[in-house]
């Protein structure tokens, strides 16, 4: 555990760190041209150095859990160490959640922002147990994107769309005709979103009051796959799924990757009659294309790259997750896109299923759907050779 002074050091050192990337920012960007050598290694190094300092302070703070925490993991262990070994609920805080017939298998948890803000989630903090290895990601963009998400709706929404009304020049005198306004109700059809998520009886008995933490975690992870691979597949994921916003997008354009290409995307949306000014416009892409577009030049002898230094292209962040088509550049303002979870999300103790391998599972069950209010709103760009 670190101390305060050390804390503060390491916080120092970070700033320091940033202060000189913008200092090497500010330089390339006034000369017009690309880092040198060993520019480059001195930005890695200091990007490395950067991430363990950060690392050791994430590692310290989270020893630190906040009584709140500490409650909630304690009380979620007890019930669950209490249905496991056929014990009765004695805290008041506990009594709540038995069902109707006094056995107690199932919870009621609320679904936040967090479920699709995997940045949020509370870190774990494991004990007797061994660290959790995460699974490789394929991209979970979703948190920075500015969606307009509500949760916890009762029922089904409701979108009216008014059509665009144009005023007209008329004399003194002259009877103006009626405006017609197309309005119309857009319902989404909510989907069941399952998880099952198996713990073995060992790891209840030894966590210690970290088994909330693994189950929500691995909730809110699964869920944020999902909803991507949902909203950024090219194609429908499930016969039963809504598009996602790039499955049709009415701006299609196909070349090859230049400047005139990536401003005639946002422009192909921008002729829709688009609100751009809502700050959630960006580009998306894989991996290869985003490395594309960091080494190729916006002009002969500018040294400029489609992606400048601030990290965005045409004034737009771009974002990578391998869940959009290969060889494509997306471009959407993502306002248009809607994301919802409806009634409750339910997780239920399963101790029957995975009986013989010694297996627990937490079965999760909530609604969600995704609509694109707009396709005028997105486009892609295809990529030629």
């Amino acid at each position: 555990m670190y101390t305060r002074k050390q804390k503060k050091q390491m916080r120092d050192r970070v700033s320091e760190i940033n202060a000189r990337f913008t200092e090497i920012a500010s330089l390339i960007e006034s000369e017009k041209r690309s880092m040198t050598a060993d520019e480059v290694v001195e930005k890695d190094a200091l990007k490395l150095e950067k991430e363990v300092i950060e690392l050791r302070l994430l590692q310290s703070d989270r020893g630190q859990l906040t009584r709140e925490q500490i409650s909630n993991d304690r009380a979620f262990d007890m019930m669950i160490g209490s249905i496991v070994h056929g014990r009765a609920l004695e805290d008041e805080s506990l009594k709540a959640l038995r069902t109707t017939d006094g056995k107690m298998e199932g919870m009621i948890i609320p679904a936040t922002r967090a479920i699709q803000d995997t940045d949020s989630v509370d870190p774990l903090v494991p004990l007797t147990i061994g660290d959790i290895i995460e699974p490789l990601e394929k991209g979970l963009i979703l948190s920075r994107l500015g969606l307009k998400l509500q949760y916890g709706m009762k029922g089904t929404w409701q979108f009216p769309v008014v059509a665009g009304v144009e005023a007209s020049l008329e004399g003194e005198t002259i009877e103006i005709s009626d405006t017609t306004i197309d309005i119309s109700k857009i319902s989404p059809s909510p989907k069941r979103a399952a998880i099952a998520i198996p713990i073995s009886n060992r790891a209840i008995n030894q966590s210690n009051g970290v088994i909330r933490q693994i189950v929500l975690t691995q909730i809110h992870m699964s869920v944020a796959r999902l909803l991507n691979k949902w909203m950024f597949s090219p194609t429908k994921i499930t016969s039963i799924a809504s598009e996602g916003c790039f499955v049709n997008p009415k701006a299609q354009i196909s070349g090859t990757i230049n400047w005139d290409n990536v401003v005639a995307l946002e422009c192909d949306v921008m002729a829709t009659g688009v609100n751009m000014e809502d700050a959630t416009g960006a580009y998306v892409c894989n991996a290869k294309v985003y490395a594309k577009l960091k080494t190729t030049s916006k002009d002969k002898g500018s040294g400029q790259m489609l992606i400048g230094a601030d990290g965005k292209m045409n004034g737009y962040p771009v974002y990578v997750t391998e869940y959009v088509k290969a060889d494509t550049l997306n471009f959407g303002v993502f306002s248009y896109e809607m994301l919802g979870q409806f009634g409750d999300a339910s997780l239920i103790y399963d101790p029957y299923t995975g009986a013989k391998r010694n297996l627990v599972y937490f079965v999760y069950n909530a609604d969600f759907d995704l609509f694109t209010l707009r396709p005028e709103a997105f486009g892609t760009l295809t990529i030629t050779p």
